[in-house]
């Protein structure tokens, strides 16, 4: 990998920052703390389109990403195992622990869990998309909400996934992508249970009395990680424990945005494959997003470090 280089402005690390200041500034601010709720202690909260859940069951503690985008559900047909977990390892593990008291509960006289849910290869919670080709809650209000589903591996004549869903290029299969064996294809079907309810527990923000003059900083690491890890060098925690006490001393009475860009080098060969025999491009991004999400926690440890 070479080398990268992380600026102040651009959407990700912009919602890092966002994020450290909104849960620590003591003053009133404007919050989000909707959620969704599945039975009774199944949590869970939509951001930027990403699923996140709590993973001790226990309202208001810290979020933990789970995937949720059925189009990034994708799995070995010939194994059955994910092709890359990206937090949906945590959301298999988290429904099988909720599963029991999901069965026995029920809303409107109607079961939580999906008809379908004996003898199925896997059992999750994901978005609910907009998608003929996929199945939908019954409720159309519900599309996009968290849903419980369960699913199959299982083969359909070509003649109805032609045209409609993708043909895979290697054992790769999902719910829209399909191998071909034989008059065959071998896919993922989706069974949809019940969809998570909405609670907003939004306060109503106070307005600013004055809007505040925009003063732009800006901050340059070079390679804040060591090399093919997710730890931050010494040299950038102190960068970035120096822009925490900036942002305190220049920005405590600031509202609004923080602005943030980040842009990375790119390797010469996306498409070439590292050792694992996982394409370097994709191992790039699951290797950024544990790096974004080890950043987020050092953020917040500096910041209540300097309250």
């Amino acid at each position: 990998m070479g080398k990268k280089i992380i600026k102040l402005t651009e959407s990700e690390l912009y919602n890092l920052v966002k994020r450290v200041l909104q849960e620590q500034e003591e003053k009133e601010e404007e919050i989000d703390d909707s959620f969704y709720k599945l039975g009774g202690e199944f949590y869970f909260k939509i951001n930027q389109n990403y699923l996140y859940s709590i993973v001790d069951g226990v309202a208001g503690q810290q979020w933990t990403y789970v995937n949720g985008d059925l189009y990034k559900f994708k799995v070995n047909y010939k194994t059955g195992e994910l092709v890359s977990d990206y937090g949906w390892g945590l959301n298999f593990e988290l429904t099988d622990k909720h599963w029991p008291q999901l069965y026995s509960s029920s809303v409107g006289g109607e079961p939580l869990v999906p008809l379908q849910n004996t003898n199925m290869d896997y059992k999750f919670v994901a978005m609910a998309p907009n998608d003929p080709r996929l199945p939908s809650p019954t409720d159309k209000s519900k599309v996009g909400s968290p849903t419980l589903y369960t699913a199959k591996i299982i083969k359909q004549e070509l003649s109805l996934l032609k045209g409609r869903y993708e043909e895979s290029k290697d054992d790769t299969i999902s719910p829209v992508m399909y191998v071909k064996k034989g008059r065959y294809g071998i896919l993922i079907q989706l069974f949809p249970g019940a969809s998570a309810k909405y609670y907003s527990n939004k306060p109503t923000p106070k307005k600013p009395e004055d809007t505040p003059e925009d003063k732009p900083f800006e901050l340059n690491i070079e390679s804040p990680f060591k090399f093919n890890l997710t730890t931050l060098t010494d040299e950038a925690k102190q960068e970035f424990t120096d822009f925490i006490k900036s942002i305190k001393t220049n920005y405590s009475d600031a509202t609004g945005d923080v602005e943030v860009i980040s842009s990375a080098s790119i390797d010469g060969d996306p498409e070439g494959k590292v050792k694992t025999g996982q394409k370097r491009k994709d191992y790039n991004m699951e290797l950024s997003k544990k790096e974004q999400k080890q950043l987020l926690h050092f953020l917040k440890i500096i910041y209540r470090e300097l309250n």
